[in-house]
C-alpha cells in the first residue's frame, strides 16, 4: 500500500512505489473514494517463486495472450519500444487487402461494424423502436445489389438533371440551367457537402449560450498540398483524371448522350486545374489553429458588400447571400436568414478570392466541378462499375488493393445515418453497464492527476493555475451513452420525420442525410443544449469539444484492448485511461487553451505564462518535425501539436492516476506468462498495444498531408521518450533513442 507524509497541515506527500505526488487533502479523499468503487474481484491463487501474486481470472489470462502475441522481446525496449510492444502483432496482423492500414482501432471498428451488421440483418422486431427497423430496412435496400445492378444510374442522372445535367457526360449544355449556387445550398442541405463554400452552425465560439451561421472555405477532394502542385504527385492526378472520366464515361453512356472522349478528356483537364486554383485560394491548415484570427462576425448584408466589391463582369460571379442561406436553412429547417442575420466568417479573404476565381472560370468548368463533387459522393450508392472506379482511385491514393466489403460499407453507412438507432440494439446487445460506470470513475481519477500537474506545473503562475483547475472541474462528460436512446418513445420520437424503404436505396440516402442535416440546422435558433450528443455511442473514437469544453467516450470504444472488466486496472489506464487523459487534455492544447470554462474563446492567461506556454509548445513542434515516413516526408509538427500535446500530457496524467488507483487499493498482481514485467511496465506495454498498427506507404503520405494526429509509431515514440516514468520504469540510458535528453513537458 501507499504511504502518506502530512505535510504543512494543508498538502500531503504521497508516495507510491519510487513515485512521490504532492497532493492537497481534498484531491486525495477524492481519489481514495473513487478508487474505492472499482471493485476488480481479481483471484490471486497463483504465485511467483518470489511470493508473488499472479492474477488468474479468465480476463487476466486472455489479456496476458494478447499482449505476449504483440510483443517482439528480441527488441531492445530503450532503443524502439514500438517494435518491442508491437512487433509481434505487426507481423501477425498483415494489412488486409481492402485497408491502407491496420490497427488496434480497424480491429475494433471491425468488430463493430460485424456487430452492427448482425443487428441490421436480423428481422424487424414489432417490440423494436421503430427507427431499428428503419435501419434495417435502409441495410436491406443497399444491400440488395441485384436491385442496385437494376436500377441503374437512374437516381444520380435524375439528381444531375435537376441541376441542368453534368456538362462533361452531355453532347450538348445550355448554361443558363445551372446555377452554382442552388445545387451547392442543395448539396448542404441534402447532403451535407461542401462545395466551393462550407456553411455550417454550431456554437459561438465568443458566446456558447446562443448559435452562429458559420461561413468557410471549400472542402477539396484531394489534400490541398497534391492539389497545389500537382506536378508533385503525378501518379495521384492521372489516377485522379482517370476517376473523373470514367465517371463521366458512364454517366454519358448510361444517357446515351453522345459525348465523345475527346470533349471529356478536355473537360476533365479544365476541371482539375479549377480544383488546384481552388486549393491555392484556401488557406493551410497550419494556419488555422488561431481561433480569434477565424472569428470575424459580420452582418449578412455586410457579407455581401464584401464579396461584391470585387470587380466582376460574369454573373454567375456574383454571390447572391441571402438567397444563398435561405435556400439551405429555410428549406432545411424552415428558418428565416434576414440581410441582419450575424454570420461569422472564417476565411475573410477567401470569399472575395472565390469570387475572383469565379469571375475568370467559365461557368462549364465550374458546373462539371460541383456536378463531378456530386458524383465523388454518391456514385458508389449506384452499379458495381462506380464502385470499381472508385476502388481504383482509392489503390493509387492509399494503397489498397480491394474494396471494403459492400455490406460492410453498409452497415457503416447505415450506422453513419441512423446511428441512435443502431445504438438502441448494439447497447442492449453488446455492451456491458460496468464499463460505463468504471470509465467514470477513471475519468475523476484523471481529471485529479490534471489538476495535480497544474499544481506542479512551474512554468504556470499561481491565477492562471486556478482557471486551469476550474475549467477541469467544469468539462462535461459523456459517457457511453445518452440516457434516452435506450428508451423505445424516445428513439421514436428523435426519428419521427424519417421515412426509409427496402427498395430505394438512393433516396434512403438522400432523406436520411437531410433529416440528419435538418436536426442541425434547426440548432441555429434553439437554446444551447450541453446534454446533447454530436455522436453516436456505435462509434470507436473519444472527442473534445471546445465550445461545450466536453469530453466524450462513446459505448464502441470502451472495448478490449481500450478497457476490459476484470484485467489489471494498469491496462485499462494505459488504454482508456490514456485515451481519457488525451481528451481532458485537448481543453489545454495550443487550441483548446483559447477557449475557457463554458467554450468561449477567451484569453485567461498572462502574458508571462502564456510565453512560457508557447515555448513549451515549439518543442513538441520541433521533435515532430523530425519524424519522417519511409518515402523520407516529415510529419507536420504544426498541424499535429495539438493532437502530440494531448498524447503526452493524456499518458502522464493516467500513470499519475494509475498510481492513485495503487495507492488506495495496493499492488496489483502480475499477469501470467509476463512476470518478467511488473504492473508500472504493464501499464506502458499496454498503452503502446493501442496504437500498433501499420500503414501502406501511400496512407501515411496522405496522412501527413491531411490528417492533425501523428503516425501510430510515433504516437508511441513521442509521449514515451518525454516521459521520465517510463524512462525509469524501463531503465534506459541517457543517449537512448526512448529517453529525449530535451524532454517534452507541458502536461
Amino acid at each position: 500500500m501507499a504511504k502518506f507524509v502530512i505535510a504543512l497541515a494543508c498538502l500531503v506527500v504521497l508516495f507510491v512505489g519510487s513515485n512521490t505526488y504532492v497532493i492537497s487533502p481534498e484531491l486525495l479523499q477524492q481519489v481514495l473514494a473513487n478508487n474505492a468503487k472499482i471493485a476488480k474481484g481479481m483471484k490471486t491463487s497463483l504465485r511467483t517463486a518470489e511470493g508473488k501474486a499472479i492474477c488468474t481470472t479468465t480476463e487476466c489470462v486472455l489479456a496476458a495472450a494478447e499482449l505476449l502475441k504483440a510483443l517482439d522481446l528480441t527488441a531492445d525496449p530503450c532503443q524502439d519500444f514500438f517494435q518491442y510492444a508491437c512487433g509481434g502483432w505487426v507481423k501477425n496482423n498483415p494489412i488486409p487487402e481492402s485497408k491502407s492500414r491496420y490497427t488496434q482501432f480497424d480491429v475494433l471498428r471491425d468488430e463493430l461494424s460485424a456487430d452492427v451488421a448482425n443487428i441490421l440483418k436480423s428481422a424487424n422486431n414489432a417490440n423494436d423502436p421503430l427507427p431499428v427497423n428503419q435501419a434495417r430496412d435502409m441495410y436491406a435496400a443497399c444491400t440488395n445489389l441485384a436491385l442496385l445492378e437494376t436500377t441503374g444510374l437512374k437516381p444520380l442522372t435524375d439528381l444531375l438533371a435537376g441541376f441542368g445535367g453534368w456538362p462533361m457526360a452531355l453532347r450538348t449544355w445550355d448554361e443558363a440551367t445551372f446555377d452554382w449556387q442552388s445545387a451547392t445550398a442543395a448539396g448542404t442541405q441534402i447532403y451535407g457537402t461542401s462545395i466551393l463554400l462550407t456553411i455550417y452552425n454550431y456554437l459561438d465560439q465568443m458566446d456558447t449560450s446562443k448559435s452562429s451561421i458559420y461561413i468557410d472555405q471549400s472542402s477539396l477532394v484531394l489534400p490541398r498540398t497534391t492539389l497545389v502542385d500537382p506536378g508533385s504527385s503525378p501518379e495521384i492526378m492521372a489516377a485522379y483524371a482517370s476517376y473523373i472520366k470514367g465517371a463521366a464515361q458512364a454517366v454519358r453512356d448510361s444517357l446515351n448522350t453522345g459525348a465523345t472522349d475527346v470533349q471529356i478528356d478536355q473537360d476533365v483537364l479544365d476541371l482539375w486545374q479549377f480544383e488546384s486554383e481552388l486549393a491555392k485560394i484556401t488557406s493551410p491548415a497550419e494556419d488555422r489553429r488561431n481561433n480569434t484570427a477565424l472569428y470575424n462576425p459580420l452582418l449578412l448584408s455586410q457579407v455581401q458588400e464584401w464579396t461584391d466589391s470585387v470587380p466582376t463582369t460574369k454573373p454567375h460571379a456574383k454571390i447572391n447571400w441571402s438567397k444563398y442561406l435561405n435556400d439551405i436553412y429555410k428549406v432545411g429547417a424552415a428558418i428565416d436568414i434576414p440581410n441582419t442575420e450575424r454570420v461569422i466568417v472564417a476565411e475573410t479573404q477567401f470569399l472575395k478570392d472565390l469570387v475572383a476565381l469565379l469571375e475568370k472560370t467559365p461557368l462549364r468548368t465550374i458546373a462539371n466541378y460541383v456536378h463531378w463533387r456530386f458524383v465523388y459522393s454518391l456514385s458508389t450508392a449506384t452499379t458495381q462499375h462506380m464502385r470499381d472506379l472508385n476502388a481504383e482511385f482509392r489503390r493509387v491514393l492509399y494503397g489498397t488493393t480491394a474494396p471494403t466489403p459492400w455490406t460492410t460499407q453498409c452497415a457503416d453507412s447505415t450506422n453513419n445515418l441512423l446511428g441512435f438507432a443502431v445504438s438502441n440494439k448494439y447497447l442492449e446487445e453488446n455492451f456491458a453497464e460496468v464499463a460505463k460506470t468504471e470509465t467514470e470513475l477513471m475519468i475523476s481519477n484523471l481529471k485529479t492527476a490534471f489538476k495535480t500537474l497544474v499544481d506542479e506545473a512551474s512554468w504556470m503562475d499561481g491565477g492562471t493555475k486556478a482557471i486551469a483547475r476550474e475549467k477541469a472541474d467544469y468539462m462535461l462528460e459523456n459517457v457511453a451513452y445518452p440516457n434516452w436512446v435506450k428508451v423505445k418513445a424516445e428513439v421514436e420520437k428523435y426519428y419521427s420525420g424519417v421515412v426509409v424503404t427496402r427498395t430505394d436505396h438512393f433516396v434512403n440516402l438522400q432523406k436520411a442525410n437531410a433529416f440528419v442535416n435538418s436536426e442541425d440546422f434547426k440548432t441555429l435558433r434553439g437554446p444551447t443544449d450541453r446534454t446533447r450528443w454530436n455522436t453516436f455511442p456505435t462509434v470507436v473514437n473519444a472527442f473534445y469539444e471546445p465550445e461545450l469544453n466536453s469530453i466524450t467516450f462513446p459505448a464502441g470504444i470502451l472495448q478490449v484492448p481500450f478497457f476490459g472488466y476484470g484485467r489489471l486496472a494498469a491496462q485499462n489506464y494505459g488504454g482508456i485511461g490514456a485515451v481519457i487523459g488525451h481528451e481532458i487534455t485537448h481543453g489545454f492544447d495550443d487550441q483548446g487553451r483559447q477557449s475557457d470554462k463554458d467554450g468561449n474563446t477567451n484569453n485567461w492567461w498572462t502574458d508571462s505564462t502564456l510565453a512560457n506556454y508557447l515555448d513549451r509548445a515549439q518543442c513538441f513542434i520541433d521533435q515532430y518535425n523530425g519524424y519522417t515516413v519511409p518515402s523520407g516526408s516529415h510529419v507536420n509538427g504544426v498541424t499535429t501539436q495539438g493532437e502530440n500535446i494531448a498524447d503526452n500530457g493524456g499518458l502522464r496524467e493516467a500513470f499519475r492516476a494509475y498510481n492513485f488507483y495503487v495507492a488506495a487499493n495496493g499492488a496489483e498482481p502480475q499477469l501470467p506468462g509476463l512476470e518478467q514485467f511488473t504492473a508500472e511496465q504493464i501499464f506502458f506495454l499496454s498503452y503502446a498495444n493501442v496504437w500498433c498498427g501499420t500503414e501502406t506507404p501511400e496512407y501515411l503520405e496522405n496522412q501527413i498531408l491531411t490528417d492533425p494526429h501523428s503516425p501510430s509509431k510515433f504516437r508511441v515514440f513521442g509521449p514515451l521518450s518525454n516521459n521520465a516514468d517510463f524512462v525509469r520504469e524501463f531503465g534506459c540510458k541517457a543517449g537512448d533513442p526512448m529517453n529525449r535528453d530535451n524532454k517534452c513537458i507541458l502536461w
